[in-house]
């Protein structure tokens, strides 16, 4: 929780658990919407009980003990025990193209801190992840130029036609506008793979009007000649999607099943 050494100084433990607790205050976070805020407050709730457990020198030799126990293996020896704190831990922070399938126009883009944004971006991705394997049955992984990317296998029906593969590509944004999309796009084209479809999730805590969207889509088709992915924004405030017509059903099951989860 708090990244220092097994053999950490108090000071050290001080200084990390302000470091760590302040990109999960209420103030920081309280832009991002309720499910992102209670998030925010039960991680802040564990760095504390971390904090807690550290600076106390009886707590935390027992936590190494248990630690050693439970990874079966010798370790290095626990190095000097620090004294108790003079002074009471800090307080926990106090509770303070044409697209389809928007449920309506899109809220104006929130500022966000980069402590936001990068609790946003782990959390999201995290979610995304897990999504991918539930329903493409794929590991995502990074690539350069790519928060997470997955390829489907094709599925094969009795009496239908097998389902194309699907090579998805997800990028996280701060807001996802016609400069994301922009950036995206060229790095997204050399990401092609065979016969598969490619589709590009553009996520983040904010849409651009879809209109504006739509524009920097059709300008990039252009420039490549009317090659490139199947661009799909993604808002990770509720998960609403804005699809395009040729939007592969698996990344719509996608979107679908992030959504369950959220309720």
């Amino acid at each position: 929780m708090l990244s220092v050494a097994s053999d950490a100084s108090a000071d050290e433990i001080k200084k990390a658990f302000r470091r760590e607790i302040a990109r999960y205050h209420p103030d920081k976070v309280q832009h991002l919407g309720q499910e992102f805020q209670e998030m925010a407050s039960g991680i802040a709730a564990d760095l504390t009980e971390a904090y807690r457990i550290l600076m106390d020198p009886e707590l935390r030799a027992k936590y190494n003990d248990d630690l050693l126990g439970a990874r079966g293996a010798s370790a290095p020896p626990h190095g000097p025990r620090p004294p108790a704190p003079q002074e009471p831990p800090p307080p926990p922070p106090a509770s303070s193209s044409t697209f389809s399938g928007s449920s309506g126009p899109q809220a104006p883009p929130r500022a966000s801190s980069d402590a936001g944004v990068g609790f946003v971006t782990k959390a999201s991705l995290s979610r995304v992840k897990d999504a991918i394997a539930e329903v493409m049955g794929a590991e995502a992984v990074p690539m350069s130029g790519f928060d997470l990317t997955a390829t489907s296998t094709p599925k094969r029906g009795l009496f239908k036609k097998a389902e194309a593969a699907v090579r998805l590509l997800v990028k996280f944004v701060p807001l996802v506008d016609g400069a994301a999309v922009a950036d995206a796009w060229p790095n997204a084209m050399k990401s092609r793979s065979g016969d598969a479809v490619l589709c590009l999730l553009l996520v983040g805590p904010g849409l651009a009007p879809s209109k504006d969207l739509a524009a920097a889509i059709n300008e990039q088709r252009r420039k490549s000649r009317n090659a490139g992915p199947v661009l799909v924004p993604v808002d990770v405030r509720d998960w609403e999607a804005l699809f395009p017509p040729d939007t592969p059903a698996t990344v719509r099951a996608l979107i679908q099943r992030l959504k369950e989860e959220k309720r």
